[in-house]
């Protein structure tokens, strides 16, 4: 029996960040024939910034628990922390996380996998998108969390690579109460030919951040360019009835309206189930299909980490977002990108993007700049 131990994060913004995504990841080994064959270890690691903490549990589950697969829900820095033990114990490292961040260096370790949802590399697509706009100058709008990200370096990069130029930060307080768009107001009326605003929100913020720009949009016909968690389907949800908004878009992994097989399949996987399928319990269920692939190398050629990782890079996956695929280059994980519109709260998509892998390729061999990188040590969406 194989034995994959899980540290599991937690979220005070998205309650059900965790329980959500073991769920997608039980259904997806369900559904693959292989729930019964393995034993799940699970363990908590809070908002992933105890960095001692996480690597003592980690240890704990190669040296107690004697663990094949250790799966941990934390950003790329936690990865480069155990990347070293798990060489040295031959054992596999899935790092699990959505893509907000990346790492210093894309030089991958022999028996380390990331897989994320790619809302940096997104994020990036966007950007580039924005700058094709007549109007090159762009206001940023930003939550002072998601600003925390290296998806908004990436977004804010990549406008200004092709030609797209910032005339203005706008950064809301990290507290509800004390948000407000009035800087970016004024900015406005002073400003009204500029009309392109680089959007990086979730979770309340986000959902704020539309109901406060709706009227203003109208105002100054602007059109939005925005992250992936501000095209997620809860959040959707959540808006007003009366919601009027127009001109939003933004690059994306996956959307329940995927008209594909897979996708078809994770969703009837999860009728029976309390939860609802968002980007958590996708991220989970494609941990599942990776889990299942290492599981076929380990039973053609023994539980040799470093072989299983080498024959599982390259393969596809048939993944709900159309495929899934583990880079040689990185041991990165990437899937399509879909543009998505919202008009009101209705998200409407347009076919799989066909430059995913130049950009993919692009995104994988620029290096960030020198000096000091600013971001949260807590995983992306757990506070």
């Amino acid at each position: 029996m194989l034995r994959v131990g899980i540290l599991m994060p937690r979220s005070t913004l998205y309650p059900s960040l965790g329980l959500d995504l073991l769920n997608g990841l039980k259904q997806s080994l369900k559904h693959t024939g292989l729930f019964d064959t393995i034993k799940l270890l699970i363990d908590n690691i809070g908002f992933g910034t105890d960095e001692p903490e996480i690597y003592t549990k980690a240890e704990k589950m190669l040296l107690q628990e004697d663990a094949d697969i250790v799966i941990v829900c934390a950003d790329s820095r936690i990865a480069e922390m155990l990347q070293p033990v798990f060489t040295a114990s031959n054992k596999i490292l899935l790092i699990v996380n959505f893509g907000a961040s990346y790492p210093d260096s894309w030089q991958p370790a022999p028996t380390t996998i990331t897989h994320t949802l790619n809302f940096a590399f997104n994020a990036r697509l966007t950007g580039k998108l924005a700058a094709a706009e007549t109007n090159k100058q762009a206001v940023n709008a930003i939550s002072y969390y998601d600003g925390g990200y290296r998806q908004c370096y990436a977004m804010l990069n990549a406008h200004q690579q092709n030609g797209g130029v910032p005339c203005f930060n706008h950064i809301t307080h990290l507290k509800l109460s004390e948000f407000t768009l009035e800087p970016l107001v004024e900015f406005l009326e002073q400003h009204s030919h500029v009309q392109t605003l680089l959007c990086l929100f979730s979770g309340d913020q986000a959902e704020r951040f539309y109901t406060d720009i709706a009227p203003i949009q109208q105002k100054y016909q602007l059109r939005l360019y925005v992250s992936p968690m501000m095209l997620e389907t809860a959040l959707q949800k959540n808006l007003p009835n009366d919601f009027t908004i127009d001109q939003v878009q933004g690059f994306i992994p996956w959307h329940p309206m995927l008209p594909n097989e897979h996708n078809n399949a994770f969703k009837i996987a999860h009728e029976q189930s309390p939860q609802q399928i968002n980007y958590f319990s996708l991220l989970g269920w494609d941990t599942g299909l990776i889990i299942q692939e290492l599981y076929r190398q380990f039973e053609l050629n023994g539980t040799n980490a470093m072989e299983a990782v080498k024959a599982v890079t390259g393969k596809e996956l048939a993944s709900p977002r159309g495929w899934l695929k583990i880079d040689p280059s990185t041991h990165q994980t990437y899937g399509p990108s879909y543009l998505a519109s919202m008009q009101n709260a209705e998200i409407m998509l347009q076919p799989e993007s066909e430059e995913v892998e130049a950009e993919w390729t692009i995104f994988t061999s620029e290096a960030l700049p020198p000096g000091e990188s600013s971001s949260w040590r807590n995983t992306y969406l757990c506070i």
